[in-house]
């Protein structure tokens, strides 16, 4: 990238931070629920600090069962208590939200500037490419979440630009132990603690799954996992064509169950110091992964991660290895509060053996709580090029790059 293009580059995304700031977008339904900021939940969207951990952990109610004391918006009563004595010759009662449990995600990119990248040869494969606003703002979800009843909770979102919606129940059967329902809701998918997993570890974002979770912890905390989903094709359609099992152990820090407990080295984006250890298994049936997607052929994959805050620093590692396929996958990121609303990060990240190694270098302002504006550079390390026809065309065919995204949710 040329010095002159990086230099307007620069200013032209100042011009924006004067008037966008980041989102610390949880969902703002939560957050009118119970008439309190997004970062008691996240530390910026949709990285979750140790209560919003918590939270999710109890179904998405306040942790501790405190749900009804905190809640500032009441519940409408969908028949009345005296049901549960003569149910099953009554219907089972329950209370839905007595407000609209909506919240809305608007987003895009401000700027987007694409190097041009040649062949080993000399011949130019992709023009240098800059445009500015033609994504700006072009991308909307609909968030929705909810509790329904002592037990069953909602969350999920509809994404007109896509046309596609992702949601689940969840089912706590007590405080610590849930049975999820639905798609979008995995550790491996939305709203990570530390987002280490992804690429990692194959995501399967809107196919169906069945999760069972047992959380334990008033301090620090484990957490056990195991699901199975079908694998979102028509060739490969039934409920367990990828089943997973996961087991996380948390040493010091906020409880996974109760939010509470441990020191806290950034209170206002609730970063709490602490480790958190984690073993992954992921077993697919053979064909799930097909095409030219990067774990095409793989029946198995497993892998650790390492995850933890201290002080203003926050970052993790992920390795993961394909039994099948011999590919070793592997991100490591970090990322340190300047100040609670503007947050400096850098992600390494090589799948594949090191097919297409990437660091990408971020910078996200919060200067409110519901908006965001975020510059991201992403230099690919490896220059070797790989043939046009050969899968996974990647090597030289993909341009370092810079944009910088902005979006409010309310």
């Amino acid at each position: 990238m040329r010095k002159s293009t990086i230099a307007s580059l620069a200013s032209i995304a100042m011009v924006p931070a004067l008037f966008w700031s980041q989102d610390s977008s949880a969902i703002p339904a939560f957050a009118r629920k119970y008439n309190t900021s997004c970062y008691t939940c996240h530390s910026g969207f949709p990285t979750r600090n140790s209560f919003g951990e918590a939270f999710r952990n109890n179904g998405y109610r306040w942790p501790g069962g405190e749900d009804n004391d905190h809640a500032k918006r009441e519940q409408i009563k969908m028949g009345a208590d005296g049901w549960k004595k003569t149910f099953p010759a009554s219907p089972w009662p329950v209370d839905i939200p007595g407000y609209a449990p909506l919240s809305v995600w608007v987003r895009g990119q401000v700027v987007n500037y694409s190097e041009r990248v040649t062949r080993n040869t000399g011949a130019v494969r992709t023009a240098e490419t800059l445009n500015y606003g033609t994504g700006a703002l072009n991308t909307t979800s609909i968030f929705f979440g909810g509790t329904m009843g002592d037990n069953f909770s909602a969350f999920g979102q509809y994404s007109p630009t896509a046309g596609a919606t992702t949601g689940h129940i969840v089912w706590s059967f007590q405080p610590g132990l849930n049975l999820s329902l639905g798609n979008g809701f995995t550790d491996f998918n939305f709203g990570n603690a530390i987002q280490v997993h992804s690429s990692v570890f194959p995501s399967f974002t809107t196919s169906n799954s069945t999760e069972l979770s047992y959380i334990k912890g008033d301090t620090g905390g484990i957490k056990l996992t195991a699901g199975f989903m079908h694998g979102g094709t028509a060739a490969a359609n039934r409920i367990d064509d990828l089943g997973y099992v996961r087991a996380k152990l948390k040493i010091g820090g906020a409880g996974l169950l109760s939010g509470a407990g441990g020191t806290f080295g950034n209170e206002y984006v609730g970063l709490d110091n602490h480790v958190a250890v984690g073993a992954t298994l992921m077993n697919a049936k053979a064909g799930i992964f097909t095409g030219a997607t990067t774990y095409a052929g793989e029946t198995m994959v497993y892998g650790g991660d390492l995850t933890g805050n201290y002080g203003n620093f926050t970052g993790g590692m992920a390795v993961s290895k394909d039994s099948d396929l011999g590919f070793t996958n592997f991100m490591v990121n970090g990322g340190y509060f300047l100040y609670p609303w503007a947050k400096a990060a850098i992600t390494y990240t090589s799948i594949r053996d090191g097919i297409d190694p990437t660091v990408a270098v971020s910078l996200t302002t919060h200067l409110r709580t519901n908006a965001y504006l975020t510059a991201t550079y992403s230099r690919r390390t490896n220059s070797k090029e790989t043939a046009a026809t050969a899968p996974l065309n990647i090597g030289d065919t993909t341009p370092n790059t810079f944009n910088v995204t902005a979006g409010f949710a309310f």
